[in-house]
């Protein structure tokens, strides 16, 4: 009884706003449609690198032969033991912008080897402590790796390290929003669906199928 109070409730709700929308309707309908253009660069985005990740090629191909520049650091490193304040310092001193992805160093041969990636171009980062001589080994990835460098990113892997760099911290704080936005997009939505009475049987047959489509799926996933 209670159940059935509730959904009469609600279809009597429903018939009264679409007979006279009220301030909620107006600013859910307002917020969805803005909302829904301004993530709409990063959704296409998203969109594009999902195919790239799956196809697991890139159209421009592999990429090109590394750019190898030596250099001598200019001073001293300080000596730090962490190894990710010490990646940091060199990254620093060499002027290279980007996150560092991972960091190897060998503590008998005095080395210390990382990449520093950003949206399109890496640059493997070799260095002797001991004379302060770097090699860099830059590779230029282009528009595609891009995308799929920012689809990734921040990412779970080698958390003790991630978000070293600025703009990756920023782009986390950016995808968290992009997805928070999309399920207020996804509410909003079903609830302006409600308000339109000539569209619920169709919506609800749209409903309906993208739910059995997503359990087909995970059922042939899972099972």
């Amino acid at each position: 009884m209670q159940s059935k109070g509730g959904a009469h409730l609600v279809r009597r709700y429903c018939s009264r706003m679409r007979r006279r929308p009220g301030p909620i309707y107006r600013w859910t309908r307002d917020l969805h449609l803005y909302i829904g253009l301004f993530i709409s660069p990063f959704v296409v985005m998203f969109a594009i690198s999902v195919i790239l990740l799956t196809r697991g090629r890139l159209p421009s191909g592999p990429p090109p032969d590394p750019i190898v520049e030596t250099l001598t650091l200019p001073s001293p490193l300080p000596a730090l033991d962490d190894n990710l304040a010490l990646a940091g310092a060199i990254r620093q001193r060499i002027g290279i912008n980007g996150e560092i992805d991972f960091i190897t160093r060998n503590l008998r041969r005095n080395t210390i080897n990382f990449p520093i990636t950003r949206p399109g171009t890496r640059t493997l980062v070799r260095v002797d402590l001991a004379t302060g001589q770097v090699r860099l080994e830059r590779r230029d990835r282009g528009a595609w790796d891009a995308a799929v460098w920012l689809h990734k990113m921040p990412g779970p892997h080698n958390v003790a390290v991630r978000g070293n760099w600025i703009f990756t911290r920023i782009w986390g704080w950016l995808a968290d929003a992009t997805v928070a936005l999309l399920l207020f997009l996804t509410a909003s939505g079903i609830y302006l669906w409600l308000m339109l009475k000539g569209e619920l049987r169709r919506g609800a047959l749209m409903l309906a199928a993208g739910a059995i489509s997503f359990v087909v799926v995970v059922v042939m996933v899972v099972g």
